[in-house]
């Protein structure tokens, strides 16, 4: 789960899959389901995503619509997609989270023989973070407490547990020598209400992707006590150490994609390939990133299958080490 670096895959896009991409086009509304609520940083890349694919005119005039259906952790979203193979009309976001829920059992579908995996776009490195009059002045600080009291903190995930913000929480914690067994999480359907459930005093702490907290830190709201990536991020988080900096000997980073219902052909994967390398190259997308302190990491329908099937392995051995598997 450490950061891999891949190839940026972004140099000389014109033309790039064109005779693939030209066997095959949108004939219909194309539908993108999100598997958490409105608001979060998962619903900001894909309004991000459409805007940038409606104005190129790729979709030749169909329209692209978002749905949101939060929850079953991610099952509920994966639903349609399971009804309509070979459809390149639909398709929901991939995360590091659902190869979790997959080796866990809470993802009750095998990603590379249920679907098609798409491109990957990102990776993205989890924060920890407190309300600005919190005591808890550093991870240092969360840790100390958790390992006297680990039942006393209230820690907000979404969108369900054991996912991989909640997963990305749990290493370094473990790390440190808190006893999991006894913590107190509560899922919520996007980190945008955890954020909220935090500023409004009914959880002390907020793990989410980097992303969500990025806000409120910059206007003062909030503290980041820690970032999971191995080395710090940049922008408005430049400041936050990373777990290794203070002490923990863990790093977890998450990457994000999108996947297809099962049995697409060489012509539409090859013109979605096209179409999500053009977006990711876009400045609009990269300028997104950058503001979400978010770090590109474009990988094609090919690598990003291999990479998922490595990553189930990653995650299965991450599990046990956790202890979060019989």
């Amino acid at each position: 789960m450490q950061r891999r670096h891949f190839p940026a895959a972004v140099a000389a896009l014109a033309g790039w899959g064109t005779a693939g991409a030209a066997a095959w086009a949108p004939n219909n509304r194309v539908e993108y389901v999100i598997p958490a609520a409105a608001g979060g940083a998962v619903d900001i890349y894909g309004r991000v995503m459409k805007k940038i694919i409606d104005a190129s005119g790729a979709l030749g005039g169909q329209s692209f619509v978002i749905s949101n259906r939060p929850g079953g952790s991610g099952m509920i979203a994966a639903a349609p997609l399971l009804q309509r193979p070979g459809d390149a009309h639909i398709f929901s976001m991939l995360s590091t989270g659902f190869m979790l829920g997959q080796v866990l059992g809470q993802f009750k579908h095998d990603l590379l023989r249920d679907f098609t995996v798409g491109p990957i776009f990102f990776e993205e490195a989890l924060a920890v973070a407190v309300r600005a009059d919190s005591p808890f002045k550093s991870g240092a600080d969360l840790v100390a407490q958790l390992r006297r009291d680990p039942g006393s903190v209230r820690i907000a995930v979404a969108p369900n547990l054991l996912n991989h913000i909640h997963i990305g929480l749990l290493k370094p914690l473990a790390a440190a020598g808190v006893d999991m067994g006894s913590l107190t999480v509560a899922a919520f359907r996007a980190s945008s209400e955890s954020v909220v459930a935090l500023m409004g005093g009914h959880v002390d702490v907020v793990s989410s992707s980097a992303a969500n907290v990025v806000e409120g830190v910059r206007n003062g709201s909030l503290r980041a006590l820690a970032v999971s990536s191995e080395q710090r991020l940049k922008g408005t988080l430049a400041q936050v150490p990373t777990w290794k900096e203070q002490g923990v000997n863990a790093a977890f980073t998450s990457v994000q994609g999108v996947y297809f219902p099962k049995d697409l052909g060489a012509a539409q994967i090859a013109f979605w390939d096209t179409q999500f390398q053009r977006m990711a190259a876009s400045p609009e997308w990269l300028n997104t990133l950058a503001q979400y302190e978010v770090t590109p990491r474009f990988m094609n329908h090919t690598q990003a299958s291999a990479y998922v099937q490595n990553e189930i392995k990653t995650s299965t051995a991450l599990l046990r080490d956790l202890k979060l598997l019989k």
